[in-house]
This record gives C-alpha cells, structure tokens and sequence, in this order.
C-alpha cells in the first residue's frame, strides 16, 4: 500500500454473501443437491467460477447448459423457491463497517444476486437496512455477476459514475463484474486469487476495514493504514432504496 495520496470515492458497494454474511455451506449444499439430483457433482473450479458469487441464471447456464429448456427452468425455480431461507452466519465486523460509513453520511449500496426477499431478510437480521441508499437484487437487472449490470445500476441508482465507487466482493465473479463496470475493489478473502481478477486492495477479513473521520469526508483504513478517501460533501442519495417495477418473475 501506498503512503502517497489516497483515491477519493463518493459511495461504497458492498456484496452480500461472503462479505457482509457467511452463507457459503448452505449455497453449496443447495446447488451440490441439484448436480446430485442430474448426476454430476461440483467441481473445485465450478464452484469459484461458476457458483460463489454468481447468479443463479449464470450457475444454471453454466452447470446445467446442456439439459433441455425446461429442465434448466425446473431447476431455476427450484432455486428460488429455496434460496430466500438460506441459512446464514453475520460476519464479523460487517455491522460496526456500515454503522460508520452511513453514520458518517457516505453513500452505500447493497449490490447482490440474492432476491429482493432475502436480502431485506439479512439487513433486518442485522439492523443494517437504514445505511443503505440502494439496493440491486435478483432480477434488476438482465444479467446477473459476472456481467458488469449490477454494479452499474448500482451507480446509477446513488447518482454516480461507476468510477467514484469503491466496491467491496469476495467472490472472484463479483471482482470481475465490478472490473467490468469501472469501479474500483477491496477483496474480502484470498488475496492472490481476487488480486488476479482486478482487486485493487485485499483483506483476509471484514474486521480489518476501519473508519476514520479526514475533513469534509472520511477515510477507509486497512489494517489501520490509509487506502481511500469517501467524499460526504453531496449528501445522501436522493433514490428509492428498492426501485420500482423490476422486471416479470422477479422473486420478491
């Protein structure tokens, strides 16, 4: 890291799964049931690329590609049926992040593949759901991570350029997809897998964010040095945290 000048953002994206919770055991005895139930068993290499941090359509296309339409839509809907009560741990420190970010005025999005329904499951768990200015979930967008889309609605809905967004993933596809959009990541896991997808810093771990108050905005520590600047200077955003009108057969 660094002891020059920090880069300067004006919102922060954060990932759900494997960042603000841990929910990786449940996601992988749910997508190892349906490989079972066709056959085929997950792969080490499917799981990282194919499975964690993806979007379900990803995962069925990419796992279930060769079974027939109807098929792979079973499959799908056996997906959403199951996965808004996936059961879920909070990771340490995910709390104490948002409650100083949003506390100190700096806008946050929540940007994950998980449905409407059990996100806001998660963020009530938490007592989380006020620091965020917007949400994208399940369905927000065409394509889901890898595909850049997320993250650019989540930009887009808080008001800025994907560019003056820091985003925080686990997930060697939610690195890619936040690459993809011009935005710039922390990587919550290991650092020379995520390092080689496009994150621009690394942690083992969520507790060791920190926050830190600098003139009009704040700063974002790691492991107690500085790496970003957040600009409050703008305010909160002005958009709905759930926008209306998500497309048909959204889960909600």
């Amino acid at each position: 890291m660094s002891s020059g000048p920090v880069p300067v953002f004006a919102g922060v994206l954060f990932d759900l799964d494997g960042v603000l919770i841990d929910s990786t055991e449940a996601i992988l005895s749910l997508w190892r049931g349906l490989a079972a139930g066709h056959g085929r068993a997950l792969s080490p290499s499917a799981i990282r690329d194919d499975v964690l941090g993806c979007s379900p359509e990803h995962s069925v296309s990419a796992l279930f590609g060769d079974l027939a339409p109807g098929t792979r839509e079973e499959i799908l809907r056996r997906v959403r049926a199951a996965e808004t009560d996936l059961a879920f741990v909070e990771v340490p420190g995910a709390r104490e992040i948002l409650a100083a970010l949003g506390g100190a005025g700096v806008r946050l999005a929540l940007v994950t593949g998980a449905s409407a329904r059990r996100a806001r499951r998660v963020v009530d768990h938490l007592g989380v759901a006020s620091a965020f200015d917007a949400m994208v979930t399940w369905g927000d967008t065409a394509r889901g991570k890898p595909a850049p889309d997320c993250y650019l609605l989540a930009a887009r809905r808080l008001g800025l350029a994907p560019a003056d967004c820091l985003v925080v993933e686990d997930a060697p596809s939610g690195v890619r997809a936040a690459s993809s959009a011009g935005a710039v990541t922390v990587g919550v896991g290991d650092a020379p897998t995520l390092r080689a997808v496009g994150a621009t810093w690394t942690t083992p771990d969520l507790a060791a964010l920190s926050v830190a108050r600098r003139g009009a905005g704040v700063e974002l520590r790691l492991a107690g040095v500085p790496i970003a600047g957040l600009s409050t200077a703008v305010g909160p955003a002005t958009l709905p945290a759930t926008l209306p009108g998500t497309p048909a057969g959204t889960p909600a």
